[in-house]
């Protein structure tokens, strides 16, 4: 066999250097689009864009969202690179509200790849696309106005007299406590009642079956990082591929869990204050909402609950956090909060003024 250099050795090093350099070529092409368009945008880092970090567990999403935004200071838009996939990041105000208002039927859709064949708790509102997010928004709507909540609200007083009676006993015995770690038992102990109708005392038992599955279900591993990436950048090769970005063990125990749930509560005819209960009625057909609108039951919806216990976690961790600091404000919140109770015992206290200042000085959403 005849080397067209000469030597085997040589003829290898110049075939490398030949794909390295087709390499080069198509990544400084591919991030030129926005430069071709006139966009302003985040400087990209062959070959992984702006989010290599990300994908190395470098940071987190939001962070990298975060400093894609601060480089583009001072622009109303942006161009960003996912591998060579093109995205956009809007900053200017009055874009975003056309973008969520006047224009939202042009950009509803999330962009991830999801497929039910596939993993049947992808199709929930933060995954389905067009018309499928729509209908299904529409019909788990009614299950959230506010008369539905106020259902649940003696579960989540229970649980939090749980929560002080753990307080009360560690002040009294001068323990130091881990209280994000608390704090995510709480979440878990709310979201298990309201959600999925089990009560799992978290609280009381920090290794409980229900946390430790749902924990698994959102805890980083170099798996979830690929899968998710492959999703977001090439969801056309997810699909050819049947990528599964849910461990099929973790998916399993909470599918079966609410079958069993569902099949015994019909069996028995028990009826509880929970969100089970409604997507039970809306499985049945039965009239829930206020204009009397037959609806179907989806219930990847619990999935959704399920994701929420990081972000009711975070905000309760900042929240104590930033007013740990601010010890005037936290006296007049004391204050308030034992006038209340002490007058007005059966009416909820709304604190909506510090939780929405806390979400400005620290959005949950960036350390996710």
């Amino acid at each position: 066999m005849a080397c067209l250099f000469g030597t085997l050795v040589l003829d290898v090093v110049v075939l490398v250097v030949c794909i390295l350099a087709a390499v080069y070529v198509y990544f400084k092409v591919s991030f030129s689009y926005w430069k071709k368009r006139n966009v302003p945008y985040a400087k990209p880092t062959i070959p992984f864009g702006n989010f290599g970090d990300v994908l190395f567990f470098r940071t987190s999403v939001g962070i990298a969202f975060q400093n894609i935004y601060k480089e583009l200071d001072g622009k109303k838009y942006g161009g960003t690179y996912a591998l060579t996939k093109p995205g956009f990041i809007f900053r200017d105000p009055d874009i975003i509200k056309n973008v969520l208002v006047k224009d939202f039927t042009s950009f509803h859709d999330r962009g991830f790849f999801m497929d039910e064949e596939i993993e049947p708790l992808t199709g929930h509102l933060f995954s389905l696309p067009g018309k499928r997010w729509k209908n299904l928004r529409a019909k788990l709507t009614p299950t959230f106005t506010s008369g539905k909540m106020k259902m649940m609200f003696q579960t989540v007083v229970d649980c939090g007299l749980e929560l002080g009676s753990i307080l009360e006993k560690s002040a009294s015995n001068e323990e130091d406590i881990e209280i994000k770690d608390i704090l995510a038992r709480y979440s878990t102990d709310v979201i298990s009642s309201c959600a999925f109708g089990i009560q799992c005392n978290c609280l009381k038992n920090p290794d409980a079956e229900f946390r430790q599955w749902g924990r698994k279900l959102f805890s980083p591993s170099l798996r979830n990082s690929i899968t998710t990436f492959m999703d977001m950048t090439f969801p056309s090769l997810s699909r050819v591929l049947k990528v599964n970005s849910l461990d099929p063990s973790v998916s399993k125990y909470f599918r079966n869990m609410v079958e069993e749930t569902v099949n015994y509560r019909e069996r028995n005819n028990i009826k509880r204050n929970d969100f089970m209960h409604l997507l039970i009625q809306i499985k049945n057909k039965v009239k829930i909402d206020e204009d009397n609108e037959s609806l179907k039951q989806n219930a990847h919806g619990i999935l959704e609950n399920n994701s929420s216990e990081e972000g009711i976690n975070t905000v309760f961790f900042f929240y104590l956090n930033k007013y740990s600091f601010c010890l005037i404000l936290w006296l007049k919140l004391g204050h308030d909060v034992r006038s209340l109770s002490q007058n007005h015992p059966h009416v909820s206290l709304h604190l909506s003024c510090p939780i929405n200042t806390n979400f400005l000085l620290a959005p949950s959403i960036s350390l996710e």
